[in-house]
Parts: structure tokens; sequence; C-alpha cells
């Protein structure tokens, strides 16, 4: 007997070639300054499958940028859903987040965090955007919290002592804030942000 699976309907292996292909026109497409073309190209791919995380990013970064914040935010809670075959879903989530970061869309970014360390909970990077959202959104306690945690996954990473520090000093607790920012500075002395966090953190105790 022949296969169950309607002839008009094309295999998954083969929508994902298809799904594939367009985004790769779209990325070329954009790389020579066609962006028109690449959009379009964009939304072909997500149009063939549309839960091809990385259309799913892309339509949903275009949609904030066409005043469709709303679209674009479906989108990328999309992206918490999907499922994880290439092993590489947890990237792109945090590729969003870095989005919704530049566009200074913290409450969005600290939704997407949330539900992405809910799915994985062992990508130290994911903590640190929550911790950053958090930070932005007053939620000082919360992004030590987080930043604490992303350090534990990642115990000799600079960047994240560094985090931890700032978030620290965010908190009020500033004596501890003063020795991770010490310990961030002698991990990288060159790394001028833990430097001027340092400085801000030793002013802060310094005050009556």
């Amino acid at each position: 007997m022949g296969s169950k699976r309607s002839k008009n309907r094309p295999n998954e292996g083969w929508r994902v070639f298809e799904a594939e292909a367009a985004y790769a026109e779209s990325i070329f497409r954009q790389a020579i300054g066609d962006i028109e073309a690449s959009i379009a190209a964009a939304e072909r791919a997500l149009d063939i499958k549309p839960d091809y995380p990385p259309a799913v990013l892309t339509m949903g970064s275009i949609e904030y940028q066409r005043g469709r914040p709303d679209e674009g935010a479906r989108l990328f809670s999309r992206l918490l859903s999907l499922s994880d075959e290439s092993g590489d879903l947890w990237e792109i989530i945090d590729k969003a987040g870095d989005f919704l970061i530049q566009e200074k869309r913290y409450e969005e970014g600290l939704e997407l965090y949330r539900g992405a360390v809910g799915r994985f909970p062992e990508r130290a990077v994911l903590y640190q955007g929550l911790g950053c959202c958090a930070g932005h959104e007053g939620l000082f306690e919360k992004a030590v919290e987080a930043s604490r945690r992303a350090l534990e996954l990642e115990p000799d990473n600079q960047k994240l002592v560094s985090d931890l520090g700032w978030s620290l000093f965010q908190a009020g607790q500033l004596k501890e804030a003063e020795e991770v920012l010490l310990e961030a500075v002698a991990l990288d002395p060159t790394d001028e942000l833990a430097r001027g966090n340092l400085r801000l953190c030793q002013s802060g105790r310094s005050k009556p």
C-alpha cells in the first residue's frame, strides 16, 4: 500500500528545506541591501513553516519595527513552545531578548526571559537577560537572584561576576556589591564597565 499522506501535502523534510532556502535568501537579500525582498523572503519562510524558529525570530523583530508590537510579542512568545530539534532554540530566544533590550522593551523582555529560564534552566545567558530586564524594571531583588543563578552556572565568567556586582549595587547591598565588583575588576582589569561600576559603588559607600 502507498503512503497515507496526501500527495498534495509536502512532507516535513521538504517543508524544512523550503523554509531554510527562503530564510537563506532573506539573509542574502538583507546583506546586499534589498530590504523589501529580504522581508518578503522571511515572510515566505514563515508561511512555509510557521514553527521554523529563525523565521519566527526575524518576523517578530520586523513586526516590532513595523510598529506592530502586539504581533511581534505574539511571535516572540511562540518561540517558547517550539520544538528544539536543532538544539539551539535557547540561542534564538536569547536573540529575541537581546532585541527587546536594545529596543528598551524591558517588561516584554522580562516575560520572555521568565519563560526561557523555565524552558532552559541550565543556560546562564538566559538568567543574565532576565537579570538585565528585571533591573531596568526596578525589580532589583529579582535581578540579584537571576544574576546569582547565572554565576552558579558559569562561575568562571567574569561578565557574570560584574553583572552580579551591579545588581547588588542597584539593590542597595553596597558592601557585597563592592566585594563582587572588586573581584570582577581583578579578573579583568581592562573591563571599564566593571571599573566604573566599582567607582560608583565605592562612592556610594563613602557617603554618610
